[in-house]
C-alpha cells in the first residue's frame, strides 16, 4: 500500500496516478493497426477484477474479442439494428427522447477499428437482471432496484479501473453503451445470458484528447453547522 502522498518518490507516484485519472478521455477515432499485446490486455483485465463491489459480489463477466471477424460481425449487428436513429436516452416518465442524438453508427465504426473490445456482462448477483426487475411484484421492486444500483456501481468501478489502466499503458478508447441496440444478437454470439452493460473498446490511437469541460454546478461545498 502506498504511504500518504507527502514527499519524495511517493509524491511523484501519487502525482502520476492523478495525472492518469485526470487526463483520461473518450477517444473514438484515428485508431492504428498496431497490435495490442496480450500482456497489456491481461493487465487491464486484472485491474478491472480488483475493483471494489458491494459484498465483494463481483457482478461481472468479461468477454474479450480482439480485432478480427467476430468483432466485425458484432459491429455489423450494431450498425444494421432496427431504428438506430431512435436509440437515444429517453425520459422514463414521458418516453420522449432526451437532448442527445444517436451515436450507434459511430460506435459500430469504432468496433471495426479498435484492437480489442471487452464486452461487459452483468451477472445480476443482487437483482437477477433487468428482466427480473421488470417482471417483479411491486413490493419487491424497490429492493431489486437498490440491488441493481449497487451492481451498477461495482460495474462502473470495474470499467473505470480497466480504462485508467489502459490509459496508463498508452492505449486509448471509449466505453459504449449504445451497442445495446443489438443486445440479444451480441449475447447469442458471445453465449451469455446476463445483461449486456456495454463494451470498453481499446486500441492505439493518434487522436489527441481535448480538454474536459466540467459542469460548473456539479459540486456544492457546505459549511459545517454553526460556522460561517
Amino acid at each position: 500500500m502506498l504511504a500518504p502522498v507527502i514527499g519524495g518518490g511517493t509524491h511523484a507516484i501519487g502525482r502520476a496516478v492523478l495525472d492518469v485519472i485526470q487526463s483520461r478521455r473518450s477517444l473514438r477515432e484515428e485508431f492504428t493497426d498496431e497490435y495490442v499485446p496480450t500482456e497489456a490486455i491481461d493487465e487491464v483485465i486484472l485491474s478491472g477484477a480488483t475493483a471494489p463491489s458491494s459484498k465483494n459480489a463481483q457482478p461481472w463477466r468479461l468477454h474479450v474479442l480482439e480485432r478480427g471477424q467476430a468483432l466485425n460481425e458484432i459491429a455489423n449487428a450494431v450498425q444494421f439494428a432496427k431504428e438506430i436513429d431512435k436509440f437515444v436516452p429517453e425520459d422514463p416518465a414521458t418516453g420522449l427522447p432526451r437532448e442527445w442524438g444517436s451515436t450507434v453508427a459511430e460506435s459500430a465504426q469504432v468496433l471495426r477499428e479498435v484492437g480489442v473490445g471487452i464486452f461487459i456482462e452483468n451477472t445480476g448477483e443482487f437483482s437477477n437482471g433487468r428482466n427480473s426487475l421488470l417482471n417483479s411484484r411491486c413490493e419487491a421492486t424497490g429492493s431489486g432496484l437498490i440491488g441493481y444500483g449497487l451492481e451498477m456501481i461495482g460495474l462502473g468501478a470495474m470499467i473505470e479501473n480497466m480504462w485508467l489502466s489502459a490509459h496508463a499503458l498508452g492505449l486509448g478508447g471509449v466505453f459504449m453503451g449504445d451497442i445495446l441496440v443489438a443486445e440479444e444478437e451480441i449475447k447469442q454470439r458471445l453465449r451469455f445470458s446476463g445483461d449486456l452493460v456495454g463494451v470498453l473498446a481499446l486500441g492505439y490511437t493518434a487522436m489527441q484528447p481535448r480538454p474536459k469541460i466540467l459542469k460548473p454546478d456539479s459540486v456544492v461545498y457546505h459549511q459545517p453547522v454553526g460556522e460561517e
